[in-house]
């Protein structure tokens, strides 16, 4: 009984865990922060963020919103 117990903890661990080591994405941002300095009411400030996935996967970025 105690092996079939440790071989079902085992199973588990090696097939639903995450496993470090394994493809994954990583993101690189060249210029993380940017500081607006005073703007008048009304008027668009256009910025962009370089962003980069320098992993082995897909990146998927969702939910962005400011802080």
């Amino acid at each position: 009984m105690k092996k079939k117990t440790i071989l079902i903890a085992l199973f588990i661990a090696v097939f639903f865990l995450p496993q470090p080591g394994l493809a994954q994405p990583k993101v690189l941002i060249d210029i993380p922060v940017f500081t607006f300095e005073s703007v008048p009411e009304g008027v668009s400030i256009p910025h962009e963020f370089k962003i980069k996935n320098i992993g082995d996967t897909l990146l998927h970025i969702n939910n962005v919103l400011p802080p």
